[in-house]
């Protein structure tokens, strides 16, 4: 299963582009920070990650700063590439 959801501020937010089939595609960058706990120990953490949207949602109103609650999947930014994309399939604002 791959499921994976993150609350976090937008930090960078790209202009809708299309795709050669016509597929909207959205790409940003999520920040987020917490405090979570590990072998009982407390630990904050900080990290940004990559991110894309893709058709229908892509029409939401997003903006650089709001934070949201984002769920999805993560992916092979692509065939050949090791580095990791969320992939977002839900968008709530918190």
């Amino acid at each position: 299963m791959n499921n994976f959801s993150l609350d976090g501020e937008i930090v960078y937010l790209e202009k809708i582009r299309f795709t050669p089939a016509g597929l909207a595609v959205l790409s940003l960058r999520i920040k987020h920070t917490s405090r979570q706990k590990e072998a009982s120990l407390s630990k904050i953490v900080n990290l940004e990650i990559e991110s894309v949207v893709i058709g229908e949602l892509t029409q939401e109103i997003l903006t650089v700063g709001d934070r949201y609650l984002f769920h999805g999947f993560i992916e092979k930014k692509s065939l050949k590439s090791n580095q990791n994309i969320f992939h977002i399939t839900q968008i709530k604002k918190i």
